[in-house]
């Protein structure tokens, strides 16, 4: 049974984000308001230093621990078109402390000013400077929500591809797919309360702007699974993105892969993000840990 917390984080999300049913910049302002203002709610935790910076080129924000060991690197979501890291200073400080790592979350560029493949570039730029800043044998993390989500499991793809580090991964109701084929974006439609299948299809198609959706950089199910890092997916049992996590799964088990996919009814998209408000997060934020601490010590 979902939380009191949790319930009325579903109100405003739909209140806030579905409920607009526009199209072109009306849907991006939309978008881009509610991200804004949820930057006002984000403080950075105690314990962190909060530099802003840049890596590769790309400009974002760090958050360092005491006597950090190790890096991560957080990309945020926003459907392609929205987003800041503001507004993960909780959950990625979280993690900073509990775990020790240097996090950088990159300001990368957005749809449709900067459709693909440019937030892709920006968020690979930034992994391999981040590769390059961190010493040799500390490990290095890659995590992401939703659009996020997606970069991130392409950006650990293109790790494998070159040969980069890359010791694990976490995945938030990630969009593995672009070509929206997934059951539960159609089948979901009226549970999930923040999202649309109408709202995925208009910020996918912001994102690809003509471009082939079947690309497995914009597809990363679709890409080498095989020879990834261990993998944790989160994802709500009622959101449009379900299917997303749940295909991901089935195809990295397939190929002898190592994923923890992790899912609870009556949730928001991208809840284990809200560990300031919801009580669920919380508690899923200890199990994020520890997927996390076994692999930081196994390094």
């Amino acid at each position: 049974m979902p939380s009191i917390q949790a319930k009325v984080m579903n109100k405003i999300a739909s209140i806030a984000l579905k409920s607009y049913r526009g199209n072109g910049a009306g849907f991006v302002r939309r978008f881009r308001m509610v991200t804004a203002a949820s930057n006002l709610l984000a403080p950075v935790p105690k314990g962190l230093k909060h530099l802003k910076g840049a890596l590769g080129g790309v400009p974002g924000e760090w958050l360092i621990p005491v006597n950090p060991k190790g890096a991560l690197l957080y990309i945020h979501g926003g459907g392609f078109v929205a987003g800041h890291p503001p507004m993960y200073r909780p959950f990625c400080g979280a993690l900073a402390n509990a775990l020790g790592f240097r996090v950088f979350m990159p300001d990368y560029r957005l749809a449709p000013e900067n459709p693909f493949p440019a937030p892709l570039d920006d968020c690979i730029a930034a992994f391999e400077a981040l590769v390059a800043d961190t010493p040799t044998g500390e490990p290095i993390f890659v995590a992401g929500d939703s659009a996020g989500g997606n970069l991130g499991l392409a950006v650990l793809q293109h790790a494998l591809k070159k040969k980069l580090p890359a010791h694990g991964g976490l995945l938030i109701s990630p969009a593995t797919d672009m070509r929206r084929l997934s059951p539960s974006i159609e089948g979901n439609d009226k549970t999930d309360s923040m999202l649309s299948s109408h709202m995925i299809e208009h910020a996918a198609n912001l994102y690809m702007c003509g471009h082939d959706p079947a690309d497995e950089r914009a597809s990363p199910l679709l890409g080498k699974l095989k020879g990834l890092p261990p993998l944790m997916v989160t994802a709500s049992e009622d959101e449009c993105l379900l299917d997303d996590s749940v295909l991901l799964r089935d195809a990295v088990e397939k190929v002898g892969g190592q994923i923890t996919l992790l899912t609870r009814p009556g949730m928001p998209h991208i809840w284990p993000t809200m560990n300031i408000a919801l009580p669920e997060a919380k508690e899923d934020l200890v199990k994020i840990i520890r997927f996390f601490s076994p692999l930081v010590k196994g390094i």
